[in-house]
């Protein structure tokens, strides 16, 4: 989870930009508990291409994620972040995935091989 007190995510080092990549769903309709559920069954992969967008994208080098993480991101991307956005920082090959939920939290999506 993202939320709750501010701490600072670090995305690269020795001066090399990461990519923060932010999904938002299509237009095809399907509840956000069973978008969980299908994301579980067919893979995060396939689930992108099926329920998302092509991904926007902005470079960064550390982001503060606390209270005005949203609002952080909302200005960032000029897009009103809402339940079911994926967002992902990707650095030196290695991606963190995160959904937001209803909640107002990011959890974690754990990518399994």
């Amino acid at each position: 989870m993202l939320l709750g007190s501010p701490w600072i995510l670090t995305l690269t080092g020795d001066g090399v930009m990461a990519a923060v990549r932010l999904y938002k769903r299509n237009e095809t309709f399907v509840e956000l508990t069973n978008l969980v559920e299908e994301l579980g069954n067919i893979g995060l992969a396939d689930a992108l291409k099926k329920y998302y967008k092509k991904p926007m994208e902005h470079e960064a080098k550390s982001i503060v994620a606390g209270p005005s993480f949203i609002q952080f991101l909302n200005k960032l991307f000029r897009i009103q972040i809402a339940a079911g956005d994926i967002i992902q920082f990707e650095s030196a090959n290695i991606g963190k995935y995160f959904m937001f939920s209803i909640s107002g939290t990011w959890d974690e999506i754990i990518k399994l091989q």
